[in-house]
């Protein structure tokens, strides 16, 4: 190989890793196929997790270290792998889908190299492996999550205000902002890796259960406020919407989220007014969220 091919480290994949593109491959030859995007190859140096491959280069992680390589370069070190027929004999070995890429990214934009080696592991596969449960979990929560916003948005914008975006926000932080109204599972998953990256994964998940803080506030309010299958609204005394403005506002507090009395009697008029919508959204939230309701 000529010098050009040889990997060159990363110093700054924080920067670079998180706008790769996750669709191109580069093809290694002969029985191998491609080599692309969340698989693990095994070369002359050992294995190599890859981000992205394309026709200019080839990007990978090894023992919590970035490079790029030249195609050439990477397909020659694969091809040499002095047991490249047995190593290789289940290529490629394991096969990380893409919405998990796109985790994997976001934990690589909100960590500095060392500090992705540090939540992650050295073994990228392991990982995923190891937290798959949490991470279908917390995916399925925030696509519900986007889709009541969406309901709520049209028709109760103080309670899509001050309760979902509040909440939301206290989740995911720095990168709320480039979240759109309407996201694909990945955008929700290169927000959550974020969220690792930054805290850690043992405190990311702690986190993550403030998402049940949005349904217990929706639940109290369908509950307290309607009737029957086909909602119809509930006259309430003041006494009884004290103890539920009380409730929802103790609720929000432990999402680090404050709402004003004001605000708390202009959420309930919005949800009187709307019942039909606010039952579509709760009935949305429910089989996400009430196994991991926080505790009434």
């Amino acid at each position: 190989m000529g010098k050009e091919d040889f990997p060159v480290p990363i110093l700054h994949p924080e920067i670079i890793i998180p706008n790769l593109s996750t669709e191109t491959s580069v093809f290694i030859g002969g029985t191998f196929g491609f080599a692309k995007s969340g698989q693990t190859w095994i070369a002359s140096d050992g294995k190599r997790f890859i981000w992205s491959a394309d026709g200019l280069e080839v990007i990978y992680s090894q023992d919590g270290k970035f490079f790029a390589q030249s195609p050439r370069g990477f397909r020659n070190e694969v091809l040499t792998y002095p047991f490249v027929a047995a190593g290789r004999s289940a290529a490629p070995w394991v096969v990380v889908a893409q919405t998990e890429m796109k985790l994997l990214m976001g934990i690589v934009a909100g960590a500095s190299g060392v500090g992705f080696a540090i939540v992650i592991g050295m073994e990228i596969t392991e990982f995923v492996a190891e937290n798959h449960e949490d991470f279908a979990k917390w995916e399925n929560q925030a696509e519900v999550c986007w889709k009541a916003r969406a309901i709520l948005k049209a028709h109760c914008p103080v309670l899509y205000d001050k309760v979902f975006n509040a909440v939301l926000k206290q989740i995911f932080k720095d990168v709320w902002s480039n979240l759109p109204d309407s996201v694909t599972p990945q955008v929700v998953f290169f927000g959550i890796g974020v969220v690792i990256g930054s805290v850690g994964k043992k405190i990311a998940s702690g986190k993550f259960t403030w998402g049940a803080v949005i349904f217990v506030v929706v639940e109290q309010l369908f509950i307290r406020l309607f009737t029957g299958v086909v909602p119809k609204a509930i006259q309430i005394t003041e006494t009884e919407y004290r103890k539920m403005a009380d409730e929802i506002m103790k609720q929000l507090q432990t999402a680090g989220v404050m709402l004003q009395d004001a605000d708390m009697r202009k959420i309930v008029q919005e949800v009187q007014a709307h019942p039909e919508e606010v039952k579509q959204a709760f009935d949305l939230m429910k089989d996400a969220f009430q196994a991991h309701a926080v505790a009434q």
